[in-house]
């Protein structure tokens, strides 16, 4: 089998999100193979030969894929429909494998976005209203943001990044206003985010694109739900959660995942429940306070465990650990 059907293959499973040939092959209907010169031929000339020209291929969702090749790879136009229609939904231009253009189609035909490449890492992506009109033209040399334009429904600059420093506004399709980012070095520094109404949702600082520090979030009321601390796009510090206006829930997080005592509360301030995470797993007591009383569930490495069996596991934890520090310094000497 050569590198053309290999790419093929590629292509349907990016598409079908299968991650096998043997499903790919079982989710194919059909594929028909097409000359330069425009007559057909056979898979096993296709294969054998190289020849240049057009693999079209039938899924069982109904999606169509047309495929263009020459020496073996991908070059021209190759195109996605939506299911059980010839309406394109995604559309490809290739030179000789590498992508140069990608645009994607709503089901009345109308662009929806599109980026065109200058070089893998270098390229300009443009979104459109429904209306047809531009709703951003933004250029990027990787992930950083080197100058983006953003107009509003009346085709207005509404916003503008200059050599990677400025201000991006993102609204939806129909120009409702979603998002608002201040950039800095080509990377947003700061996020808010909208209701449709256009009260504040969120708001949040970032790093390189991610976010790290405070981020805070509201009801459309504008009341508290959240007030998280983020370090490079992970959860990491406290975190508090509201229902209401009043605290409910506040969790302690490291690198993402769950780290020390969460706790409940009722009434915003009356502890109702403190249990203790290790490694995002219940790994401790589980502490229940009903009227005066306190009810204890032990839990190691997430399982519910008697205290008796859990104080011995953490013995022979802290054994195989002196152990094994032993055993280091034992080889450094």
């Amino acid at each position: 089998m050569n590198n053309k059907f290999y790419l093929l293959l590629g292509t349907v499973a990016v598409l079908a999100t299968s991650c096998n040939d043997k499903k790919t092959d079982e989710q194919i209907v059909s594929q028909s193979y097409m000359h330069k010169s425009g007559y057909a031929i056979s898979k096993q000339e296709w294969e054998a030969q190289n020849y240049p020209g057009q693999v079209v291929t039938t899924l069982r969702d109904g999606v169509t894929i047309y495929a263009t090749y020459e020496d073996g790879v991908l070059h021209g136009p190759s195109s996605h429909t939506y299911p059980h229609s010839k309406t394109i939904e995604s559309y490809f231009l290739y030179n000789e494998g590498d992508l140069v253009k990608e645009t994607y189609y709503d089901t009345m035909g109308m662009p929806i976005k599109e980026n065109s490449y200058v070089s893998p890492t270098r390229y300009t992506a443009t979104v459109w209203y429904k209306s047809g009109s531009p709703l951003s033209v933004e250029e990027f040399s990787g992930n950083e943001l080197l100058d983006g334009q953003y107009f509003n429904t009346k085709n207005e600059v509404d916003a503008r990044v200059i050599k990677g420093k400025g201000h991006r506004i993102i609204r939806d399709n129909q120009g409702i206003l979603k998002i608002k980012d201040e950039v800095q070095g080509g990377f947003i520094v700061k996020r808010e985010t909208f209701y449709p109404s256009g009260t504040p949702e969120s708001i949040a600082i970032y790093v390189k694109g991610l976010p790290h520090g405070t981020k805070k979030t509201f009801a459309e009321t504008g009341e508290p739900l959240a007030i998280e601390e983020w370090a490079f796009g992970l959860l990491h510090g406290n975190s508090v959660y509201f229902k209401n206006g009043a605290k409910y829930l506040e969790t302690s997080y490291e690198e993402g995942k769950k780290e020390g005592y969460e706790t409940h509360y009722a009434n915003g301030d009356t502890v109702i429940e403190k249990t203790l995470w290790l490694n995002d797993r219940k790994h401790g007591p589980s502490n229940f306070y009903i009227d005066g009383s306190v009810f204890t569930t032990w839990f190691y490495d997430d399982e519910a465990v008697s205290q008796k069996k859990y104080i011995d596991m953490r013995s022979l934890d802290e054994k195989i650990i002196s152990a094994s520090e032993d055993f280091d310094m034992a080889e450094v000497n």
